[in-house]
């Protein structure tokens, strides 16, 4: 009978160290849930992103204007030697 409810007692402690370590690991993936964790783990990666994305747009708009106007003013320069050349005015 004593050996029995020994048995029985270190089942039951067993099962408890179990629970507990389940409802410890739930409490943690609990935690790691709530909203703040998860834009906290979230959101300095998008914002590096938005960041670089948005510098990298800029960078290349202003390649791309500084390329329209070169080609303009090449444009321009050559309606202006071709009109000296031929003497006569552009239309």
């Amino acid at each position: 009978m004593d050996r029995e409810a020994a048995v029985i007692r270190a089942e039951m402690s067993q099962t408890k160290a179990e629970l507990d370590y389940k409802i410890s690991q739930l409490q943690r993936k609990a935690r790691d849930m709530t909203p703040r964790s998860v834009v906290s783990r979230v959101m300095p990666e998008r914002a590096l992103d938005y960041v670089l994305g948005g510098a990298l747009t800029l960078v290349g708009a202003r390649m791309a204007l500084g390329r329209l106007r070169a080609q303009r003013n090449r444009r321009e320069r050559l309606r202006a030697h071709l009109v000296e050349t031929s003497g006569c005015s552009a239309g």
